[in-house]
């Protein structure tokens, strides 16, 4: 009996040792991750407002090839041009895909002058239907690869 009661005495103080070592440990790890500090972006998609305006492949509008992006891709529809802005802040880049809200989804194939921030340009073949879109505030996501592979 009394060898049953040692061995219990004993187990139970291993049992409080060991968690302790973990509990010390877990508080080292803890410890550890706080000497580390950096910023932390909890969101890698954030919703962004956005101003939405509409171009069209005019010299006025664009540059001496119309036609070409900054990445020296041709227009189509479905491109958009982002301020520069966006690209630093959120890193976003060519061939990105974003939703737009109330528009859809759109390509980032073009840029904009530096002078605008928060901006968006959809482009249009037609300069008439760019002029009468207008200018629209909304807001905006980047689309997740896995979204759009549809995983």
């Amino acid at each position: 009996m009394k060898k049953h009661i040692i061995l219990t005495v004993l187990i139970s103080l291993l049992l409080i040792i060991l968690q302790r070592e973990d509990a010390e440990r877990l508080n080292f790890l803890w410890l550890n991750e706080t000497k580390d500090i950096r910023p932390v972006k909890l969101d890698p998609n954030p919703i962004i407002p956005v101003t939405v305006t509409a171009y069209s492949p005019t010299e006025e509008e664009c540059d001496s090839d119309p036609y070409t992006t900054a990445y020296q891709k041709p227009v189509r529809e479905g491109t958009i041009a982002i301020s520069r802005d966006l690209e630093s802040e959120f890193g976003w880049r060519l061939g990105d895909k974003v939703h737009i809200a109330g528009l859809g989804v759109f390509e980032v194939w073009d840029r904009m002058h530096p002078r605008w921030k928060k901006r968006v340009d959809i482009f249009f073949h037609d300069t008439e239907k760019a002029v009468s879109f207008g200018i629209k505030q909304t807001q905006m996501i980047k689309m997740d690869k896995a979204v759009l592979q549809g995983t």
